[in-house]
């Protein structure tokens, strides 16, 4: 394929790893649809301090690829065999899509680093916080006396390096936090079936 009419260049990297090393700082990350979806590949470019538009690509993408691309915030979605053409227009759409989007999808990417930093039961008890439950509630609902669940809420909010409840439920509904109703137990993995 050509892409180098119009002054346009690609940089191939053999993987993350040399991605991140390299470190870019313009242009647009162009990846095969990974099968767990972006998310890790946005939250480690986030930590990396690279906040690039992402496109990704597939052989025959199901409608929920796509639609769970565009929820971990990828800029376009194409199907494998683009053309330059192609290529060259999702390129385009990507840069106006982070002018538009930019100030959000950072505050959600830095919302999600942060998240990762808890453990399943910091981040359990954060999903209970966004429905407005008590430590007393939490305790109830995942057999634990109301004080452990107040040390993880405290670390939780220290780990988000916040000081209040209500700084740590912004940063849940940042980074688009499940509501605890929706939230696996700790530790307890969720398995589809196909």
């Amino acid at each position: 394929m050509r892409i180098s009419g119009g002054g346009a260049h690609a940089e191939i990297y053999e993987n993350l790893d040399e991605l991140i090393s390299e470190k870019p700082t313009n242009g647009a990350v162009l990846i095969s649809f990974p099968e767990g979806g972006v998310q890790d590949l946005n939250r480690q470019m986030a930590l990396a301090g690279i906040y690039l538009p992402i496109i990704v690509f597939a052989d025959r993408p199901r409608a929920a690829d796509i639609v769970r691309a565009a929820h971990d915030g990828v800029a376009d979605f194409l199907e494998a065999g683009f053309s330059s053409e192609e290529l060259i227009a999702a390129y385009d759409y990507s840069l106006r899509f982070i002018e538009r989007n930019s100030a959000a999808l950072l505050t959600r990417q830095r919302a999600e680093e942060q998240v990762s930093n808890l453990s399943d039961r910091e981040r359990q008890v954060l999903a209970f916080l966004l429905e407005g439950h008590s430590n007393k509630s939490m305790g109830k609902e995942l057999n634990l006396s109301p004080r452990t669940v107040e040390d993880y809420r405290l670390n939780a909010l220290r780990k988000l390096g916040v000081a209040s409840t209500s700084a740590a439920i912004r940063i849940g509904l940042e980074a688009g936090l499940r509501p605890a109703g929706c939230m696996p137990e700790a530790g307890v993995r969720v398995t589809a079936l196909s």
